[in-house]
Order: C-alpha cells, then structure tokens, then sequence
C-alpha cells in the first residue's frame, strides 16, 4: 500500500473519508479489509461469505462515512459494526438452514458439501445442542412438532395435554432456541473479534 504523502494520520484519513474522497476511503479499505476478512473467515470458514461480510462491513463504514470525523477509535468503531454484519450473516444461514431442512427433510438428494455446507452444518449441531438443552417436556413437544410434522392438536392428544399447554411449550422452547442460538453465535464472533482485532 503506498502512503499518501497529504495524510499523515489515521484522524486525517477518516476526516477525508467522511468528506467524501473515494482515495482516502480506498486506502482505509486496503488497510484494513485483511483484518476484517480474516475475522470472517475465521467465523464463517466460507471464503463466499467472508467476502460478502466484508463487503457489507465496508459498505456500512462508506454510508456512515460523515460520521468517521467524530470517531477517534477508528478499530473499535469497524469492530463493532463487523461483529453486527457477522452475527446477522450467520444468524441468517443458521435460520435458513432451519428453514430448508423443515422443507425438504424428506426429499432431499445427496449432494456435495461446500464451504456453505460446513458452517450450516456447525450451526446444526448448535441447534441440535439447543434442542437437547430443552426441559424434556419442551423437548419432547417440539420434536413432535419439527421432527414428527404432528400438529398441535396431535400432540396434545398424544401427550395428554391442553392445547393451550402444548402452544406454551412449543412457544418457551422456540424462545429458548433462540437465545440458545444467539449466544453461541455470539460468543463465537468474540472470540474470532478478539484474535483478528487485536
């Protein structure tokens, strides 16, 4: 990267940014974009969704532009915005992949597993931790639902429970899920923001 001899300091370079020069931005880009695509591929272990968080990171750093004169933690302010881009993204293949697999559980065929595969698959078996996390009550109702296509009403006969009981069941273990979910995705992308963001 070859240093602009008109900007001395990293203070300089994002009042440049914020007042729209694409040079200054295209050198912030250049100097940090190895640290954020490290960290996303540490996360994601998918070259694919590396790129694309970094993309949107800078893209949110490039819209927020008028606010870098008033930043004077330039690492901590792209650290938090990968951290968000990073945790959405793979929230986002996790849900998607709760989704297919509900859709196609049945009649999916034997494909080849890629970089996309990997990471939905270690999101699977943190769904499938969250599951078995589950009081067993819960546990039992949801895979009931999710696993065995029962519909509510089914399931309270099945079980002998109320509707009303077996909604709230289904209703505190999808919540449960959720957060149980979250967390780890969350706990993952600190310590990936701890080694690449240092």
């Amino acid at each position: 990267m070859s240093i602009d001899p008109n900007i001395c300091t990293e203070k300089e370079l994002l009042a440049r940014v914020a007042a729209g020069d694409e040079r200054a931005f295209r050198r912030l880009f250049d100097c940090y974009q190895p640290r954020v695509y490290s960290f996303a591929m540490y996360v994601t272990r998918s070259a694919f969704l590396a790129e694309e968080i970094v993309q949107e990171v800078f893209m949110k750093v490039w819209i927020a532009r008028r606010e870098l004169a008033g930043v004077d933690y330039f690492i901590a302010y792209l650290k938090t915005i990968a951290r968000n881009v990073a945790s959405n993204h793979l929230k986002r293949v996790a849900h998607e992949r709760v989704i297919m697999q509900n859709m196609f559980a049945e009649t999916s065929p034997p494909r080849s597993v890629t970089e996309e595969e990997v990471i939905v698959n270690e999101f699977q078996c943190v769904l499938e931790d969250a599951i078995a996390s589950l009081p067993p009550r819960q546990r039992e109702v949801y895979l009931l639902h999710r696993c065995d296509h029962l519909k509510q009403e089914e399931i309270a006969e099945r079980l002998g429970l109320s509707l009303h009981t077996v909604k709230e069941y289904m209703k505190k273990a999808l919540s449960a899920i959720r957060v149980y979910v979250e967390r780890r995705v969350d706990v993952m992308i600190m310590i990936a923001l701890q080694e690449f963001f240092r």
